[in-house]
């Protein structure tokens, strides 16, 4: 009696190490779906921009930045550096991920949400670049454009 006793206790105590295991399991399948699908947002947003950058249409990329970013850079100087940087470089051969970090501060910025993604593109006049865009979530759920730089 006493063997089939601590059979059951020994079920019990089972299941619900499972039931935890399986709790935990999709807990974290669900933090990490909306990790997914929050870079997804913010991955798109910095090659849509980059497209506008890409096709030159620099007013238009300056136009779809920040607020911070047109506080820092404004419409003109950010035609004549942008023009100069990429005129040198030839049209946009590849341009591949890699890297993403987020935070709620950064350097030179207000507090709030932010994404550093920086990538690897290939220009034909200048080989391979690095590209850092940072965005910033905007108060409508967007994210923007707030920083740009090759390197």
């Amino acid at each position: 009696m006493i063997a089939k006793y601590g059979v059951f206790l020994l079920g019990v105590a089972m299941t619900k190490r499972l039931i935890v295991l399986l709790l935990l399991l999709f807990c974290t399948s669900v933090v990490y779906a909306q990790e997914s699908n929050i870079l997804e947002k913010v991955e798109n947003s910095a090659r849509s921009w980059l497209g506008l950058v890409d096709s030159g249409k620099y007013k238009e990329s300056w136009e779809n930045s920040s607020a911070l970013f047109k506080l820092k850079t404004s419409e003109s100087e950010w035609i004549k550096l942008i023009t100069a940087i990429r005129a040198s470089r030839g049209a946009m051969s590849a341009r591949y991920i890699a890297t993403a970090a987020s935070g709620k501060s950064l350097s030179g910025f207000p507090d709030g949400e932010y994404v550093v993604l920086q990538f690897y593109t290939t220009f034909p006049e200048k080989g391979l670049a690095f590209e850092t865009v940072t965005l910033a979530k905007a108060q409508n759920e967007t994210w923007q454009v707030t920083e740009y730089s090759i390197k």
